[in-house]
């Protein structure tokens, strides 16, 4: 592995990447054919930080509920969209204003 300081990202080959998830090589290529993992230069084989905690999740649900490797991919899709709802609520609750009501005055 190399770090790169153009993406403050460490930088690691199809074989790190193996070694460093736990798993064996044909299912990280598996996770690679269903878009779960993506990169940008495939010729080089290069993956960073990002991709690698990708497939530690994968790794994770796939030991934890015996998923196969289309369930992976979509249980990581709804995960990803539940944190951005989240993440929305979460702006949407900050800039709604809170009006409280004495119930006391209402009489």
């Amino acid at each position: 592995m190399k770090h790169s300081p153009e993406f403050t990202d460490i930088i690691m080959n199809l074989d790190e990447l193996v070694s460093a998830c736990g798993q064996d090589r044909q299912w990280v290529i598996e996770l690679i054919e269903e878009n779960i993992i993506e990169y940008d230069v495939p010729e080089h084989e290069q993956f960073t930080g990002y991709q690698l905690t990708t497939v530690r999740r994968a790794s994770r649900l796939s030991r934890d509920f015996e998923a196969s490797v289309p369930a992976i991919g979509l249980i990581l899709e709804l995960l990803d969209e539940l944190e951005q709802l989240r993440r929305l609520k979460r702006q949407l609750d900050m800039q709604t204003p809170v009006i409280e009501v004495n119930a006391d005055n209402l009489k």
